[in-house]
C-alpha cells in the first residue's frame, strides 16, 4: 500500500516525505479537536453531577449548569489553540488573532455577553436559586436552571419558559421562597348595619383555628380601612407558610365566607341609590 502511494505521489511530482509533512499536522490537529470536543463534553456531564459538599444543596444546584458550560467552553478553546499549535502557526499572532476575534464577536453580541454578564450576577449574588418559585416580571414560575445564557423557569401551567438571563436581572424579581412565612391580605366588604366588632373577632377567631395560620411574626388581625359606596370595607391578615400557598389561602378564604354565612352577616353586592325628583 506505501508502494503504491509512493508512486501515485511520485506521478504528481510529490515526495512520501513531503506528503507525510503535510498531512501529519493535519491529522494531528483533527485528533486534538475530536479529543479536546469529547473531553469537554465528559467535563461538562462530570461538572453537572458534582455534589460540591462543601456548599448548600440549593447553591450548588444553582451553580452546576454555569460552571459545566464554563468548563466546557475552556477546555474546547484550549482544544483549538492547541490543533492551531500543531498545525506551526506562530503563538503571538495566534493570540493576537484571539483577541481581534474576541472584540469583533464582542461588538457583534453584546447582548449576548450582556446575558452571560447577568448569569454571572446572579450566581454570586443570588437573588433566586433552582426549586424557588418567583416573580420577574416577565415570567412567574419555579426556577428550573440558570445557565450560561439563559434562565429557565417552569411556570404554573407546568411549562417550560426560557428567559434571557438580562431580562430576569434588570427587572424587579420577586421570590416567594425565600422566607419561611407570607402574609395574606384578604379585603372584605360587610353591609352598613352589620356589628362591627363581631364581624372583625369572627374573621380573626376563624384564622387562628386553622393549623396553617401562624402566630409569629403577628398574630391574625382585622381591621376597619374605609368606608364605601355599598359596603365598610374590612382587610383580614394572618401569616402563613409559603408551601401550597394558592391551596391553603383558598381554604383560608372559604372558611372566611363560610363563618360570615352562619353568623347572617352579608357581603353586599354594589348597589346605587337613585332618587327621582318630582316633576
Amino acid at each position: 500500500m506505501i508502494e503504491n502511494l509512493r508512486e501515485w505521489l511520485n506521478a504528481h511530482g510529490l515526495e512520501l516525505d513531503q506528503f507525510f509533512l503535510f498531512v501529519t499536522p493535519i491529522v494531528s490537529a483533527v485528533i486534538i479537536l475530536t479529543a479536546g470536543w469529547l473531553i469537554a463534553k465528559f467535563s461538562r456531564r462530570w461538572v453537572r453531577t458534582r455534589k460540591f459538599s462543601r456548599l448548600n444543596p440549593s447553591t450548588a444546584s444553582t451553580m452546576r449548569p454555569v460552571l459545566a458550560s464554563v468548563v466546557g467552553y475552556v477546555v474546547f478553546l484550549a482544544a483549538i489553540y492547541a490543533a492551531l499549535r500543531s498545525l506551526n502557526i506562530d503563538s503571538a499572532p495566534l493570540l493576537a488573532a484571539f483577541g481581534g476575534a474576541a472584540l469583533a464577536i464582542g461588538l457583534a453580541l453584546q447582548g449576548t455577553l450582556s446575558n452571560i454578564a447577568s448569569g454571572v450576577m446572579m450566581l454570586f449574588l443570588q437573588p433566586l436559586r433552582v426549586g424557588e418559585y418567583v416573580d420577574t416580571t416577565t415570567v412567574v414560575g419555579t426556577v428550573d436552571e440558570i445557565g450560561l445564557f439563559q434562565t429557565t423557569f417552569k411556570n404554573i401551567e407546568g411549562v417550560f419558559v426560557f428567559v434571557p438571563n438580562s431580562e430576569v436581572w434588570k427587572n424587579r424579581i420577586q421570590n416567594f421562597a425565600r422566607h419561611t412565612e407570607r402574609k395574606l391580605i384578604m379585603d372584605i366588604g360587610v353591609a352598613y348595619d352589620t356589628d362591627l366588632e363581631a364581624a372583625r373577632d369572627l374573621i380573626i377567631a376563624t384564622m387562628a383555628a386553622d393549623t396553617r395560620v401562624l402566630d409569629f411574626p403577628t398574630l391574625p388581625e382585622c381591621h376597619v380601612m374605609s368606608f364605601g359606596d355599598s359596603a365598610i370595607n374590612l382587610s383580614a391578615r394572618c401569616m402563613m407558610g409559603p408551601a401550597d400557598w394558592l391551596k391553603n389561602t383558598s381554604d383560608i378564604r372559604i372558611k372566611v365566607k363560610q363563618a360570615l354565612d352562619q353568623a347572617n352577616i352579608e357581603i353586599p353586592f354594589p348597589q346605587r341609590v337613585v332618587h327621582q325628583a318630582k316633576s
